[in-house]
């Protein structure tokens, strides 16, 4: 006998529906290209549901930036807080474990299509930014515990130069992965800390 949901669960899931339309035209379509009745249609849901759960395009934008951060912080893959060279080899491997996961793809397809809107639209600016910050924050606070003084540059820069081959290494992997393979990624880490970090077969990247 099938259990019956809730009404928060039934809620839960017309929005993880809504959200991965959203996420998915968005990246395909664009965002100015996408209506809020085809995002209802592609869900098989009703534009009264967009209304009921988001209530704007915006709002929907801000809601696909905040589920990639609390899917980022519930991964249970973060990097072991013991040394700084294990922090970023165990990032390098994740990220190459990680890259090629639809799911991943999908959102940086998006995330392209909502960084140029919040380049053209000032109300869309603030969403974007703020999860960019967020990211940032969340990882100078790492780098900090794990290293205090002891890091090649302030911990908000390097935090930003982490989060740029994070973004700069997928897109131009996924475009053009011979030229680009995953582990660029993790030679750019190397590079930024300037330390021997430990080889792929290392215990702490498995």
């Amino acid at each position: 006998m099938t259990q019956r949901l809730t009404r928060a669960q039934q809620q839960e899931v017309t929005r993880a529906r809504l959200l991965d339309a959203a996420e998915t035209l968005f990246g395909d379509r664009g965002i100015h290209q996408t209506s809020l009745d085809e995002i209802a249609r592609a869900a098989g849901l009703t534009k009264g549901a967009i209304y009921a759960n988001f209530g704007s395009k915006k709002d929907l934008i801000t809601a696909i930036l905040e589920r990639k951060l609390a899917a980022d912080d519930g991964a249970g893959d973060r990097p072991p807080g013991e040394t700084l060279p294990a922090w970023a080899d165990v990032l390098g491997a994740s990220y190459e474990r990680n890259v090629g996961r639809p799911e991943i793809q999908r959102f940086a397809m998006a995330f392209v299509e909502l960084w140029l809107y919040g380049m053209r639209e000032e109300s869309g600016r603030e969403p974007v930014g703020q999860w960019l910050r967020t990211v940032r924050a969340s990882s100078a606070a790492e780098l900090t515990e794990l290293a205090g003084d002891d890091l090649p540059m302030p911990a908000e820069q390097l935090a930003a130069l982490v989060l740029a081959l994070d973004i700069g290494v997928g897109l131009q992997h996924w475009l053009d992965p011979e030229a680009v393979p995953a582990d660029t990624y993790r030679a750019g880490l190397r590079a930024v800390f300037g330390r021997e970090l430990r080889p792929p077969g290392d215990a702490a990247s498995r």
